[in-house]
């Protein structure tokens, strides 16, 4: 899991810092639900509490996915001489259909981790405990993860930005300051009982390791593009962001002009991945693609062809 590069550097220091903001010691497992909020409604009262979505209400799975020995071959061939490097999941939204090369490899999520909060802040705006016209406050911690994208924040004189404002960042530019807010506002905790109310295993947000999974970004990404547990606005704003990503280097790189895909990608020394919806003449299909590279991208950019070529009947 290249621990040892990944440890140094901003984003380590980052869920340092996220980890010691969650509860007054530090806590890593999962019973921490202290959270030092991040957002106020008003300067005389704390955002109303929210609790972790019961598994027993957990919304019906997708579909097992049906396995297409020709989609699977395409993708072993992109992959090439990086196998052993690279895990993929596609899976087509209707039908199931797919393929999946090594998904349960464990990688660090890099900037990945940001699917979870997208996810967690709509569910909560969906059920009514979070509002888009909520203020999220930077703090200087937060602030002090920037990797050149605070200056491009639309903050207001008191450090606060709109929820709506603060995912649009976290989102289309990957923003770390936002992301850190988001975190000490949801919790991590509180992330991960949501991500194992959707059915992933693999995930966590409240360890310094942030570990996933493609067959997790898979589900998770699916969860997002169909809107699985949210509500249909939650749905189509989650929608907007995604296809409003800056980074176009990977999977929709590999797509012909024109085509639509909405993706998040996650890079540092040692990760490079790439994690999208998109939008094919057979259908919408997801495909996550996590590697071991360093801002390595022609291999996700060759993987994305391959799928693309398989599920839009385009492959010669």
């Amino acid at each position: 899991m290249h621990t040892d590069a990944r440890r140094v550097g901003a984003l380590s220091v980052l869920l340092l810092v996220l980890l010691a903001c969650v509860a007054a010691t530090p806590a890593l497992t999962r019973e921490s639900s202290s959270v030092a909020p991040a957002l106020a409604v008003d300067s005389s009262s704390e955002p109303p509490a929210t609790a972790s979505p019961d598994l027993d209400t957990a919304p019906a799975p997708p579909a097992a996915l049906v396995g297409d020995a020709d989609l699977e071959d395409a993708l072993r061939a992109a992959i090439g001489d990086r196998a052993g490097h690279v895990s993929v999941v596609v899976r087509r939204f209707a039908d199931a259909r797919g393929a999946a090369v090594e998904p349960g490899r464990v990688f660090y999520a890099a900037s990945l981790f940001k699917l979870a909060l997208l996810y967690e802040a709509e569910r909560r705006i969906g059920e009514g405990t979070l509002s888009r016209d909520d203020r999220l406050y930077i703090e200087t911690e937060d602030a002090s993860q920037d990797l050149g994208t605070l200056g491009d924040l639309p903050l207001a004189a008191d450090g606060s930005l709109s929820v709506a404002e603060a995912l649009e960042a976290m989102v289309v530019m990957s923003d770390n300051a936002t992301a850190v807010a988001f975190m000490r506002l949801l919790g991590n905790a509180e992330v991960d009982a949501t991500l194992a109310w959707l059915g992933l295993t693999q995930t966590s947000l409240n360890t310094e390791e942030l570990p996933t999974t493609a067959a997790d970004m898979a589900l998770l990404m699916e969860a997002l593009a169909t809107g699985r547990g949210l509500t249909p606005d939650a749905a189509s704003e989650v929608r907007s962001l995604l296809l409003q990503q800056k980074t176009r280097t990977g999977i929709p790189a590999g797509l012909p002009a024109g085509a639509s895909a909405g993706n998040k990608t996650g890079t540092w020394p040692g990760s490079t991945h790439d994690v999208a919806f998109v939008d094919a003449p057979g259908g919408l299909y997801v495909i996550a693609v996590l590697t071991d590279g360093d801002w390595d991208w022609e291999p996700i950019a060759r993987v994305s062809a391959a799928a693309w070529g398989v599920l839009a009947g385009t492959r010669e």
